[in-house]
């Protein structure tokens, strides 16, 4: 196994948890290096399997989870998941209905589409991060809404 400096590149994953210890002791035994060429959907069915049954890490950890190894290896995720309050909040501001996303035939999330997100900044009048235009990743806007939705 490969050793990864844990505190940097699960930061948001340990911020959302109020589990602090029992995420950091899950995380020390999941190999970052066999999700290599995994799709987003993979990695997700995979860390739910190590932590649905761990007391304290439920979907918004998993997703924390599974969008940091994205990131460490640069894995692009094509839709906005919401999960988490903030961007709960943030698609009921940009009155979008999220749809439903089945991964692997048990785990039902929500989402919205990332071009669904820029029409409804544009048509409400919101103001968005340019560099968010360019972007095709969903975990950024995930991000962002989760951030924006705080100042509005």
């Amino acid at each position: 196994m490969t050793t990864i400096n844990i505190e940097e590149v699960y930061s948001e994953a340990i911020s959302h948890c109020r589990w602090k210890t029992t995420l950091r002791d899950t995380l020390q035994n999941i190999d970052i290096e066999i999700y290599r060429t995994n799709s987003f959907k993979e990695i997700f069915t995979s860390i739910y399997n190590i932590c649905k049954d761990i007391n304290g890490l439920g979907l918004l950890s998993i997703y924390d989870i599974s969008s940091s190894i994205c990131k460490y290896h640069n894995i692009i995720i094509d839709k906005v998941y919401i999960i988490g309050d903030g961007p709960k909040r943030a698609i009921e501001l940009l009155h979008l209905n999220p749809k439903i996303d089945v991964i692997n035939d048990n785990i039902k999330l929500k989402y919205v589409e990332i071009h669904e997100i820029i029409d409804s900044f544009q048509i409400n009048n919101y103001n968005l991060d340019e560099r968010l235009l360019t972007s095709n990743n969903g975990d950024t806007f995930e991000s962002y809404l989760c951030n924006w939705q705080k100042n509005i």
